[in-house]
């Protein structure tokens, strides 16, 4: 009897603390997106964080953040936040922020924090990031004006110092709006891409799924892999050449008067 009575006292004070400790954690959910339509690389981070805004609008302290590794999952990434009431003030100002890197390079942020009310959203909250330009770096204090680069469809004479195949012409368009596009000799591609005095930085590609011939496939790569590895670029004559970190030619490029 004593025992019967013990375990109904256990599951009434059970169920008397059980909400005041539910009442102490909050969770406010949702995803992060972008508008770009390009792949988000397998290798990518994703972080989100929920601050607390200074008198003057600024980012403050970080309340609590994730750290999510979507490892091949393409946006929206969901999210989930979790943290204690006590530490939300009710006089205070509060937003979400979030940003996707790639190793030591940001490639997305919010350009401006979205506010939210910790004690009381609890979501879905939608977190749409923009694309980071890369910082513009200049070489022996020479520039190339972006506009000699957008505009033009150019075409593949040589990667890596080897002719491109004329069966498999690779081309290559870079939009004052920053999209990136062409044919990379079977599949085409896009992406995004910030351009700024002689300085490119080209975001994560996307491209079609065909397969060619293996020495079509081969010089494909090389070229993916070229433009991937650009970092700046000089136009003169009608010829254009990407370079990589260290100024050396990735490829040569003509204009294509076909297009």
């Amino acid at each position: 009897m004593l025992r019967i009575l013990s375990l109904c006292l256990m599951a009434a004070l059970a169920f008397v603390l059980l909400p005041a400790a539910t009442a102490t954690a909050r969770t406010l959910r949702g995803e992060v997106t972008y508008r770009e339509r390009i792949a988000l690389d397998a290798q990518a981070v994703v972080t989100v964080s929920l601050v607390e805004r200074s008198a003057a609008g600024a980012p403050g302290k970080v309340i609590t953040s994730q750290t999510i590794r979507p490892r091949g999952r393409q946006v929206p990434i969901s999210f989930r936040l979790n943290y204690p009431r006590r530490l939300i003030a009710r006089d205070a100002a509060y937003a979400l922020e979030a940003n996707i890197a790639l190793g030591d390079t940001l490639l997305f942020s919010t350009s401006e924090a979205i506010a939210v009310e910790p004690l009381k959203t609890t979501g879905p909250v939608t977190i749409v990031v923009n694309g980071v330009p890369a910082p513009a770096l200049v070489k022996d204090g020479l520039t190339t004006p972006a506009g000699a680069l957008q505009g033009t469809e150019w075409r593949a004479q040589a990667i890596g110092g080897r002719p491109v195949l004329d069966t498999a012409p690779a081309t290559l368009s870079v939009e004052a709006g920053g999209r990136i596009s062409g044919s990379a000799g079977c599949n085409r591609y896009f992406g995004t891409a910030s351009v700024k005095d002689g300085i490119i930085s080209v975001g994560p590609l996307g491209t079609t799924r065909m397969a060619c011939m293996p020495d079509q496939m081969e010089q494909e790569k090389g070229f993916l892999d070229a433009i991937a590895k650009t970092h700046g670029f000089q136009v003169d004559k009608g010829q254009l050449v990407l370079l990589d970190a260290e100024g050396k030619p990735l490829m040569q490029l003509v204009r294509n008067d076909e297009s």
